[in-house]
């Protein structure tokens, strides 16, 4: 895949998270086979090896601890072939608990075709940890 696909699929899939948030529209563009790394020691940190995975464990309980979406704004995608990577920020965004969920991220992403197919991804572990508490 060429740096240009790759850049029109992640301008195509964070236009739509930018507006709806990490829900139905992004798992559409996720692989099967997805391979997601969380880094960090946070309760979300691990390897997970399939989107069914991912969306049960990570999407899942992050959407039942927050009050609001992450909606991301790209800050920054460099591309090369068929991988990216995209530093991205959200704001505003809250737990059920009170905590602060906005932060800075960075994902190495992965894209075959139309398909995210791995994200290495790193957060603020103390805001992980604080949504979790």
């Amino acid at each position: 895949m060429d740096s240009g696909s790759t850049r029109a699929a992640l301008d195509d899939v964070f236009s739509s998270v930018s507006e709806s948030g990490f829900g139905k529209k992004f798992l559409d563009r996720l692989a099967p086979d997805l391979v997601f790394t969380a880094t960090g020691t946070s309760p979300l940190a691990g390897r997970y090896t399939s989107k069914a995975e991912y969306s049960e464990k990570v999407l899942a309980r992050l959407h039942e601890r927050l009050a609001t979406p992450i909606r991301p704004a790209i800050e920054q995608m460099l591309v090369d072939g068929e991988w990216a990577t995209v530093r991205f920020r959200s704001e505003g965004v809250r737990g059920h608990n009170g905590a602060d969920f906005s932060m800075q991220y960075c994902w190495l992403i992965r894209v075959i075709g139309d398909r995210i197919v791995e994200i290495i991804g790193f957060y603020d572990t103390k805001k992980m940890i604080d949504l979790f508490a």
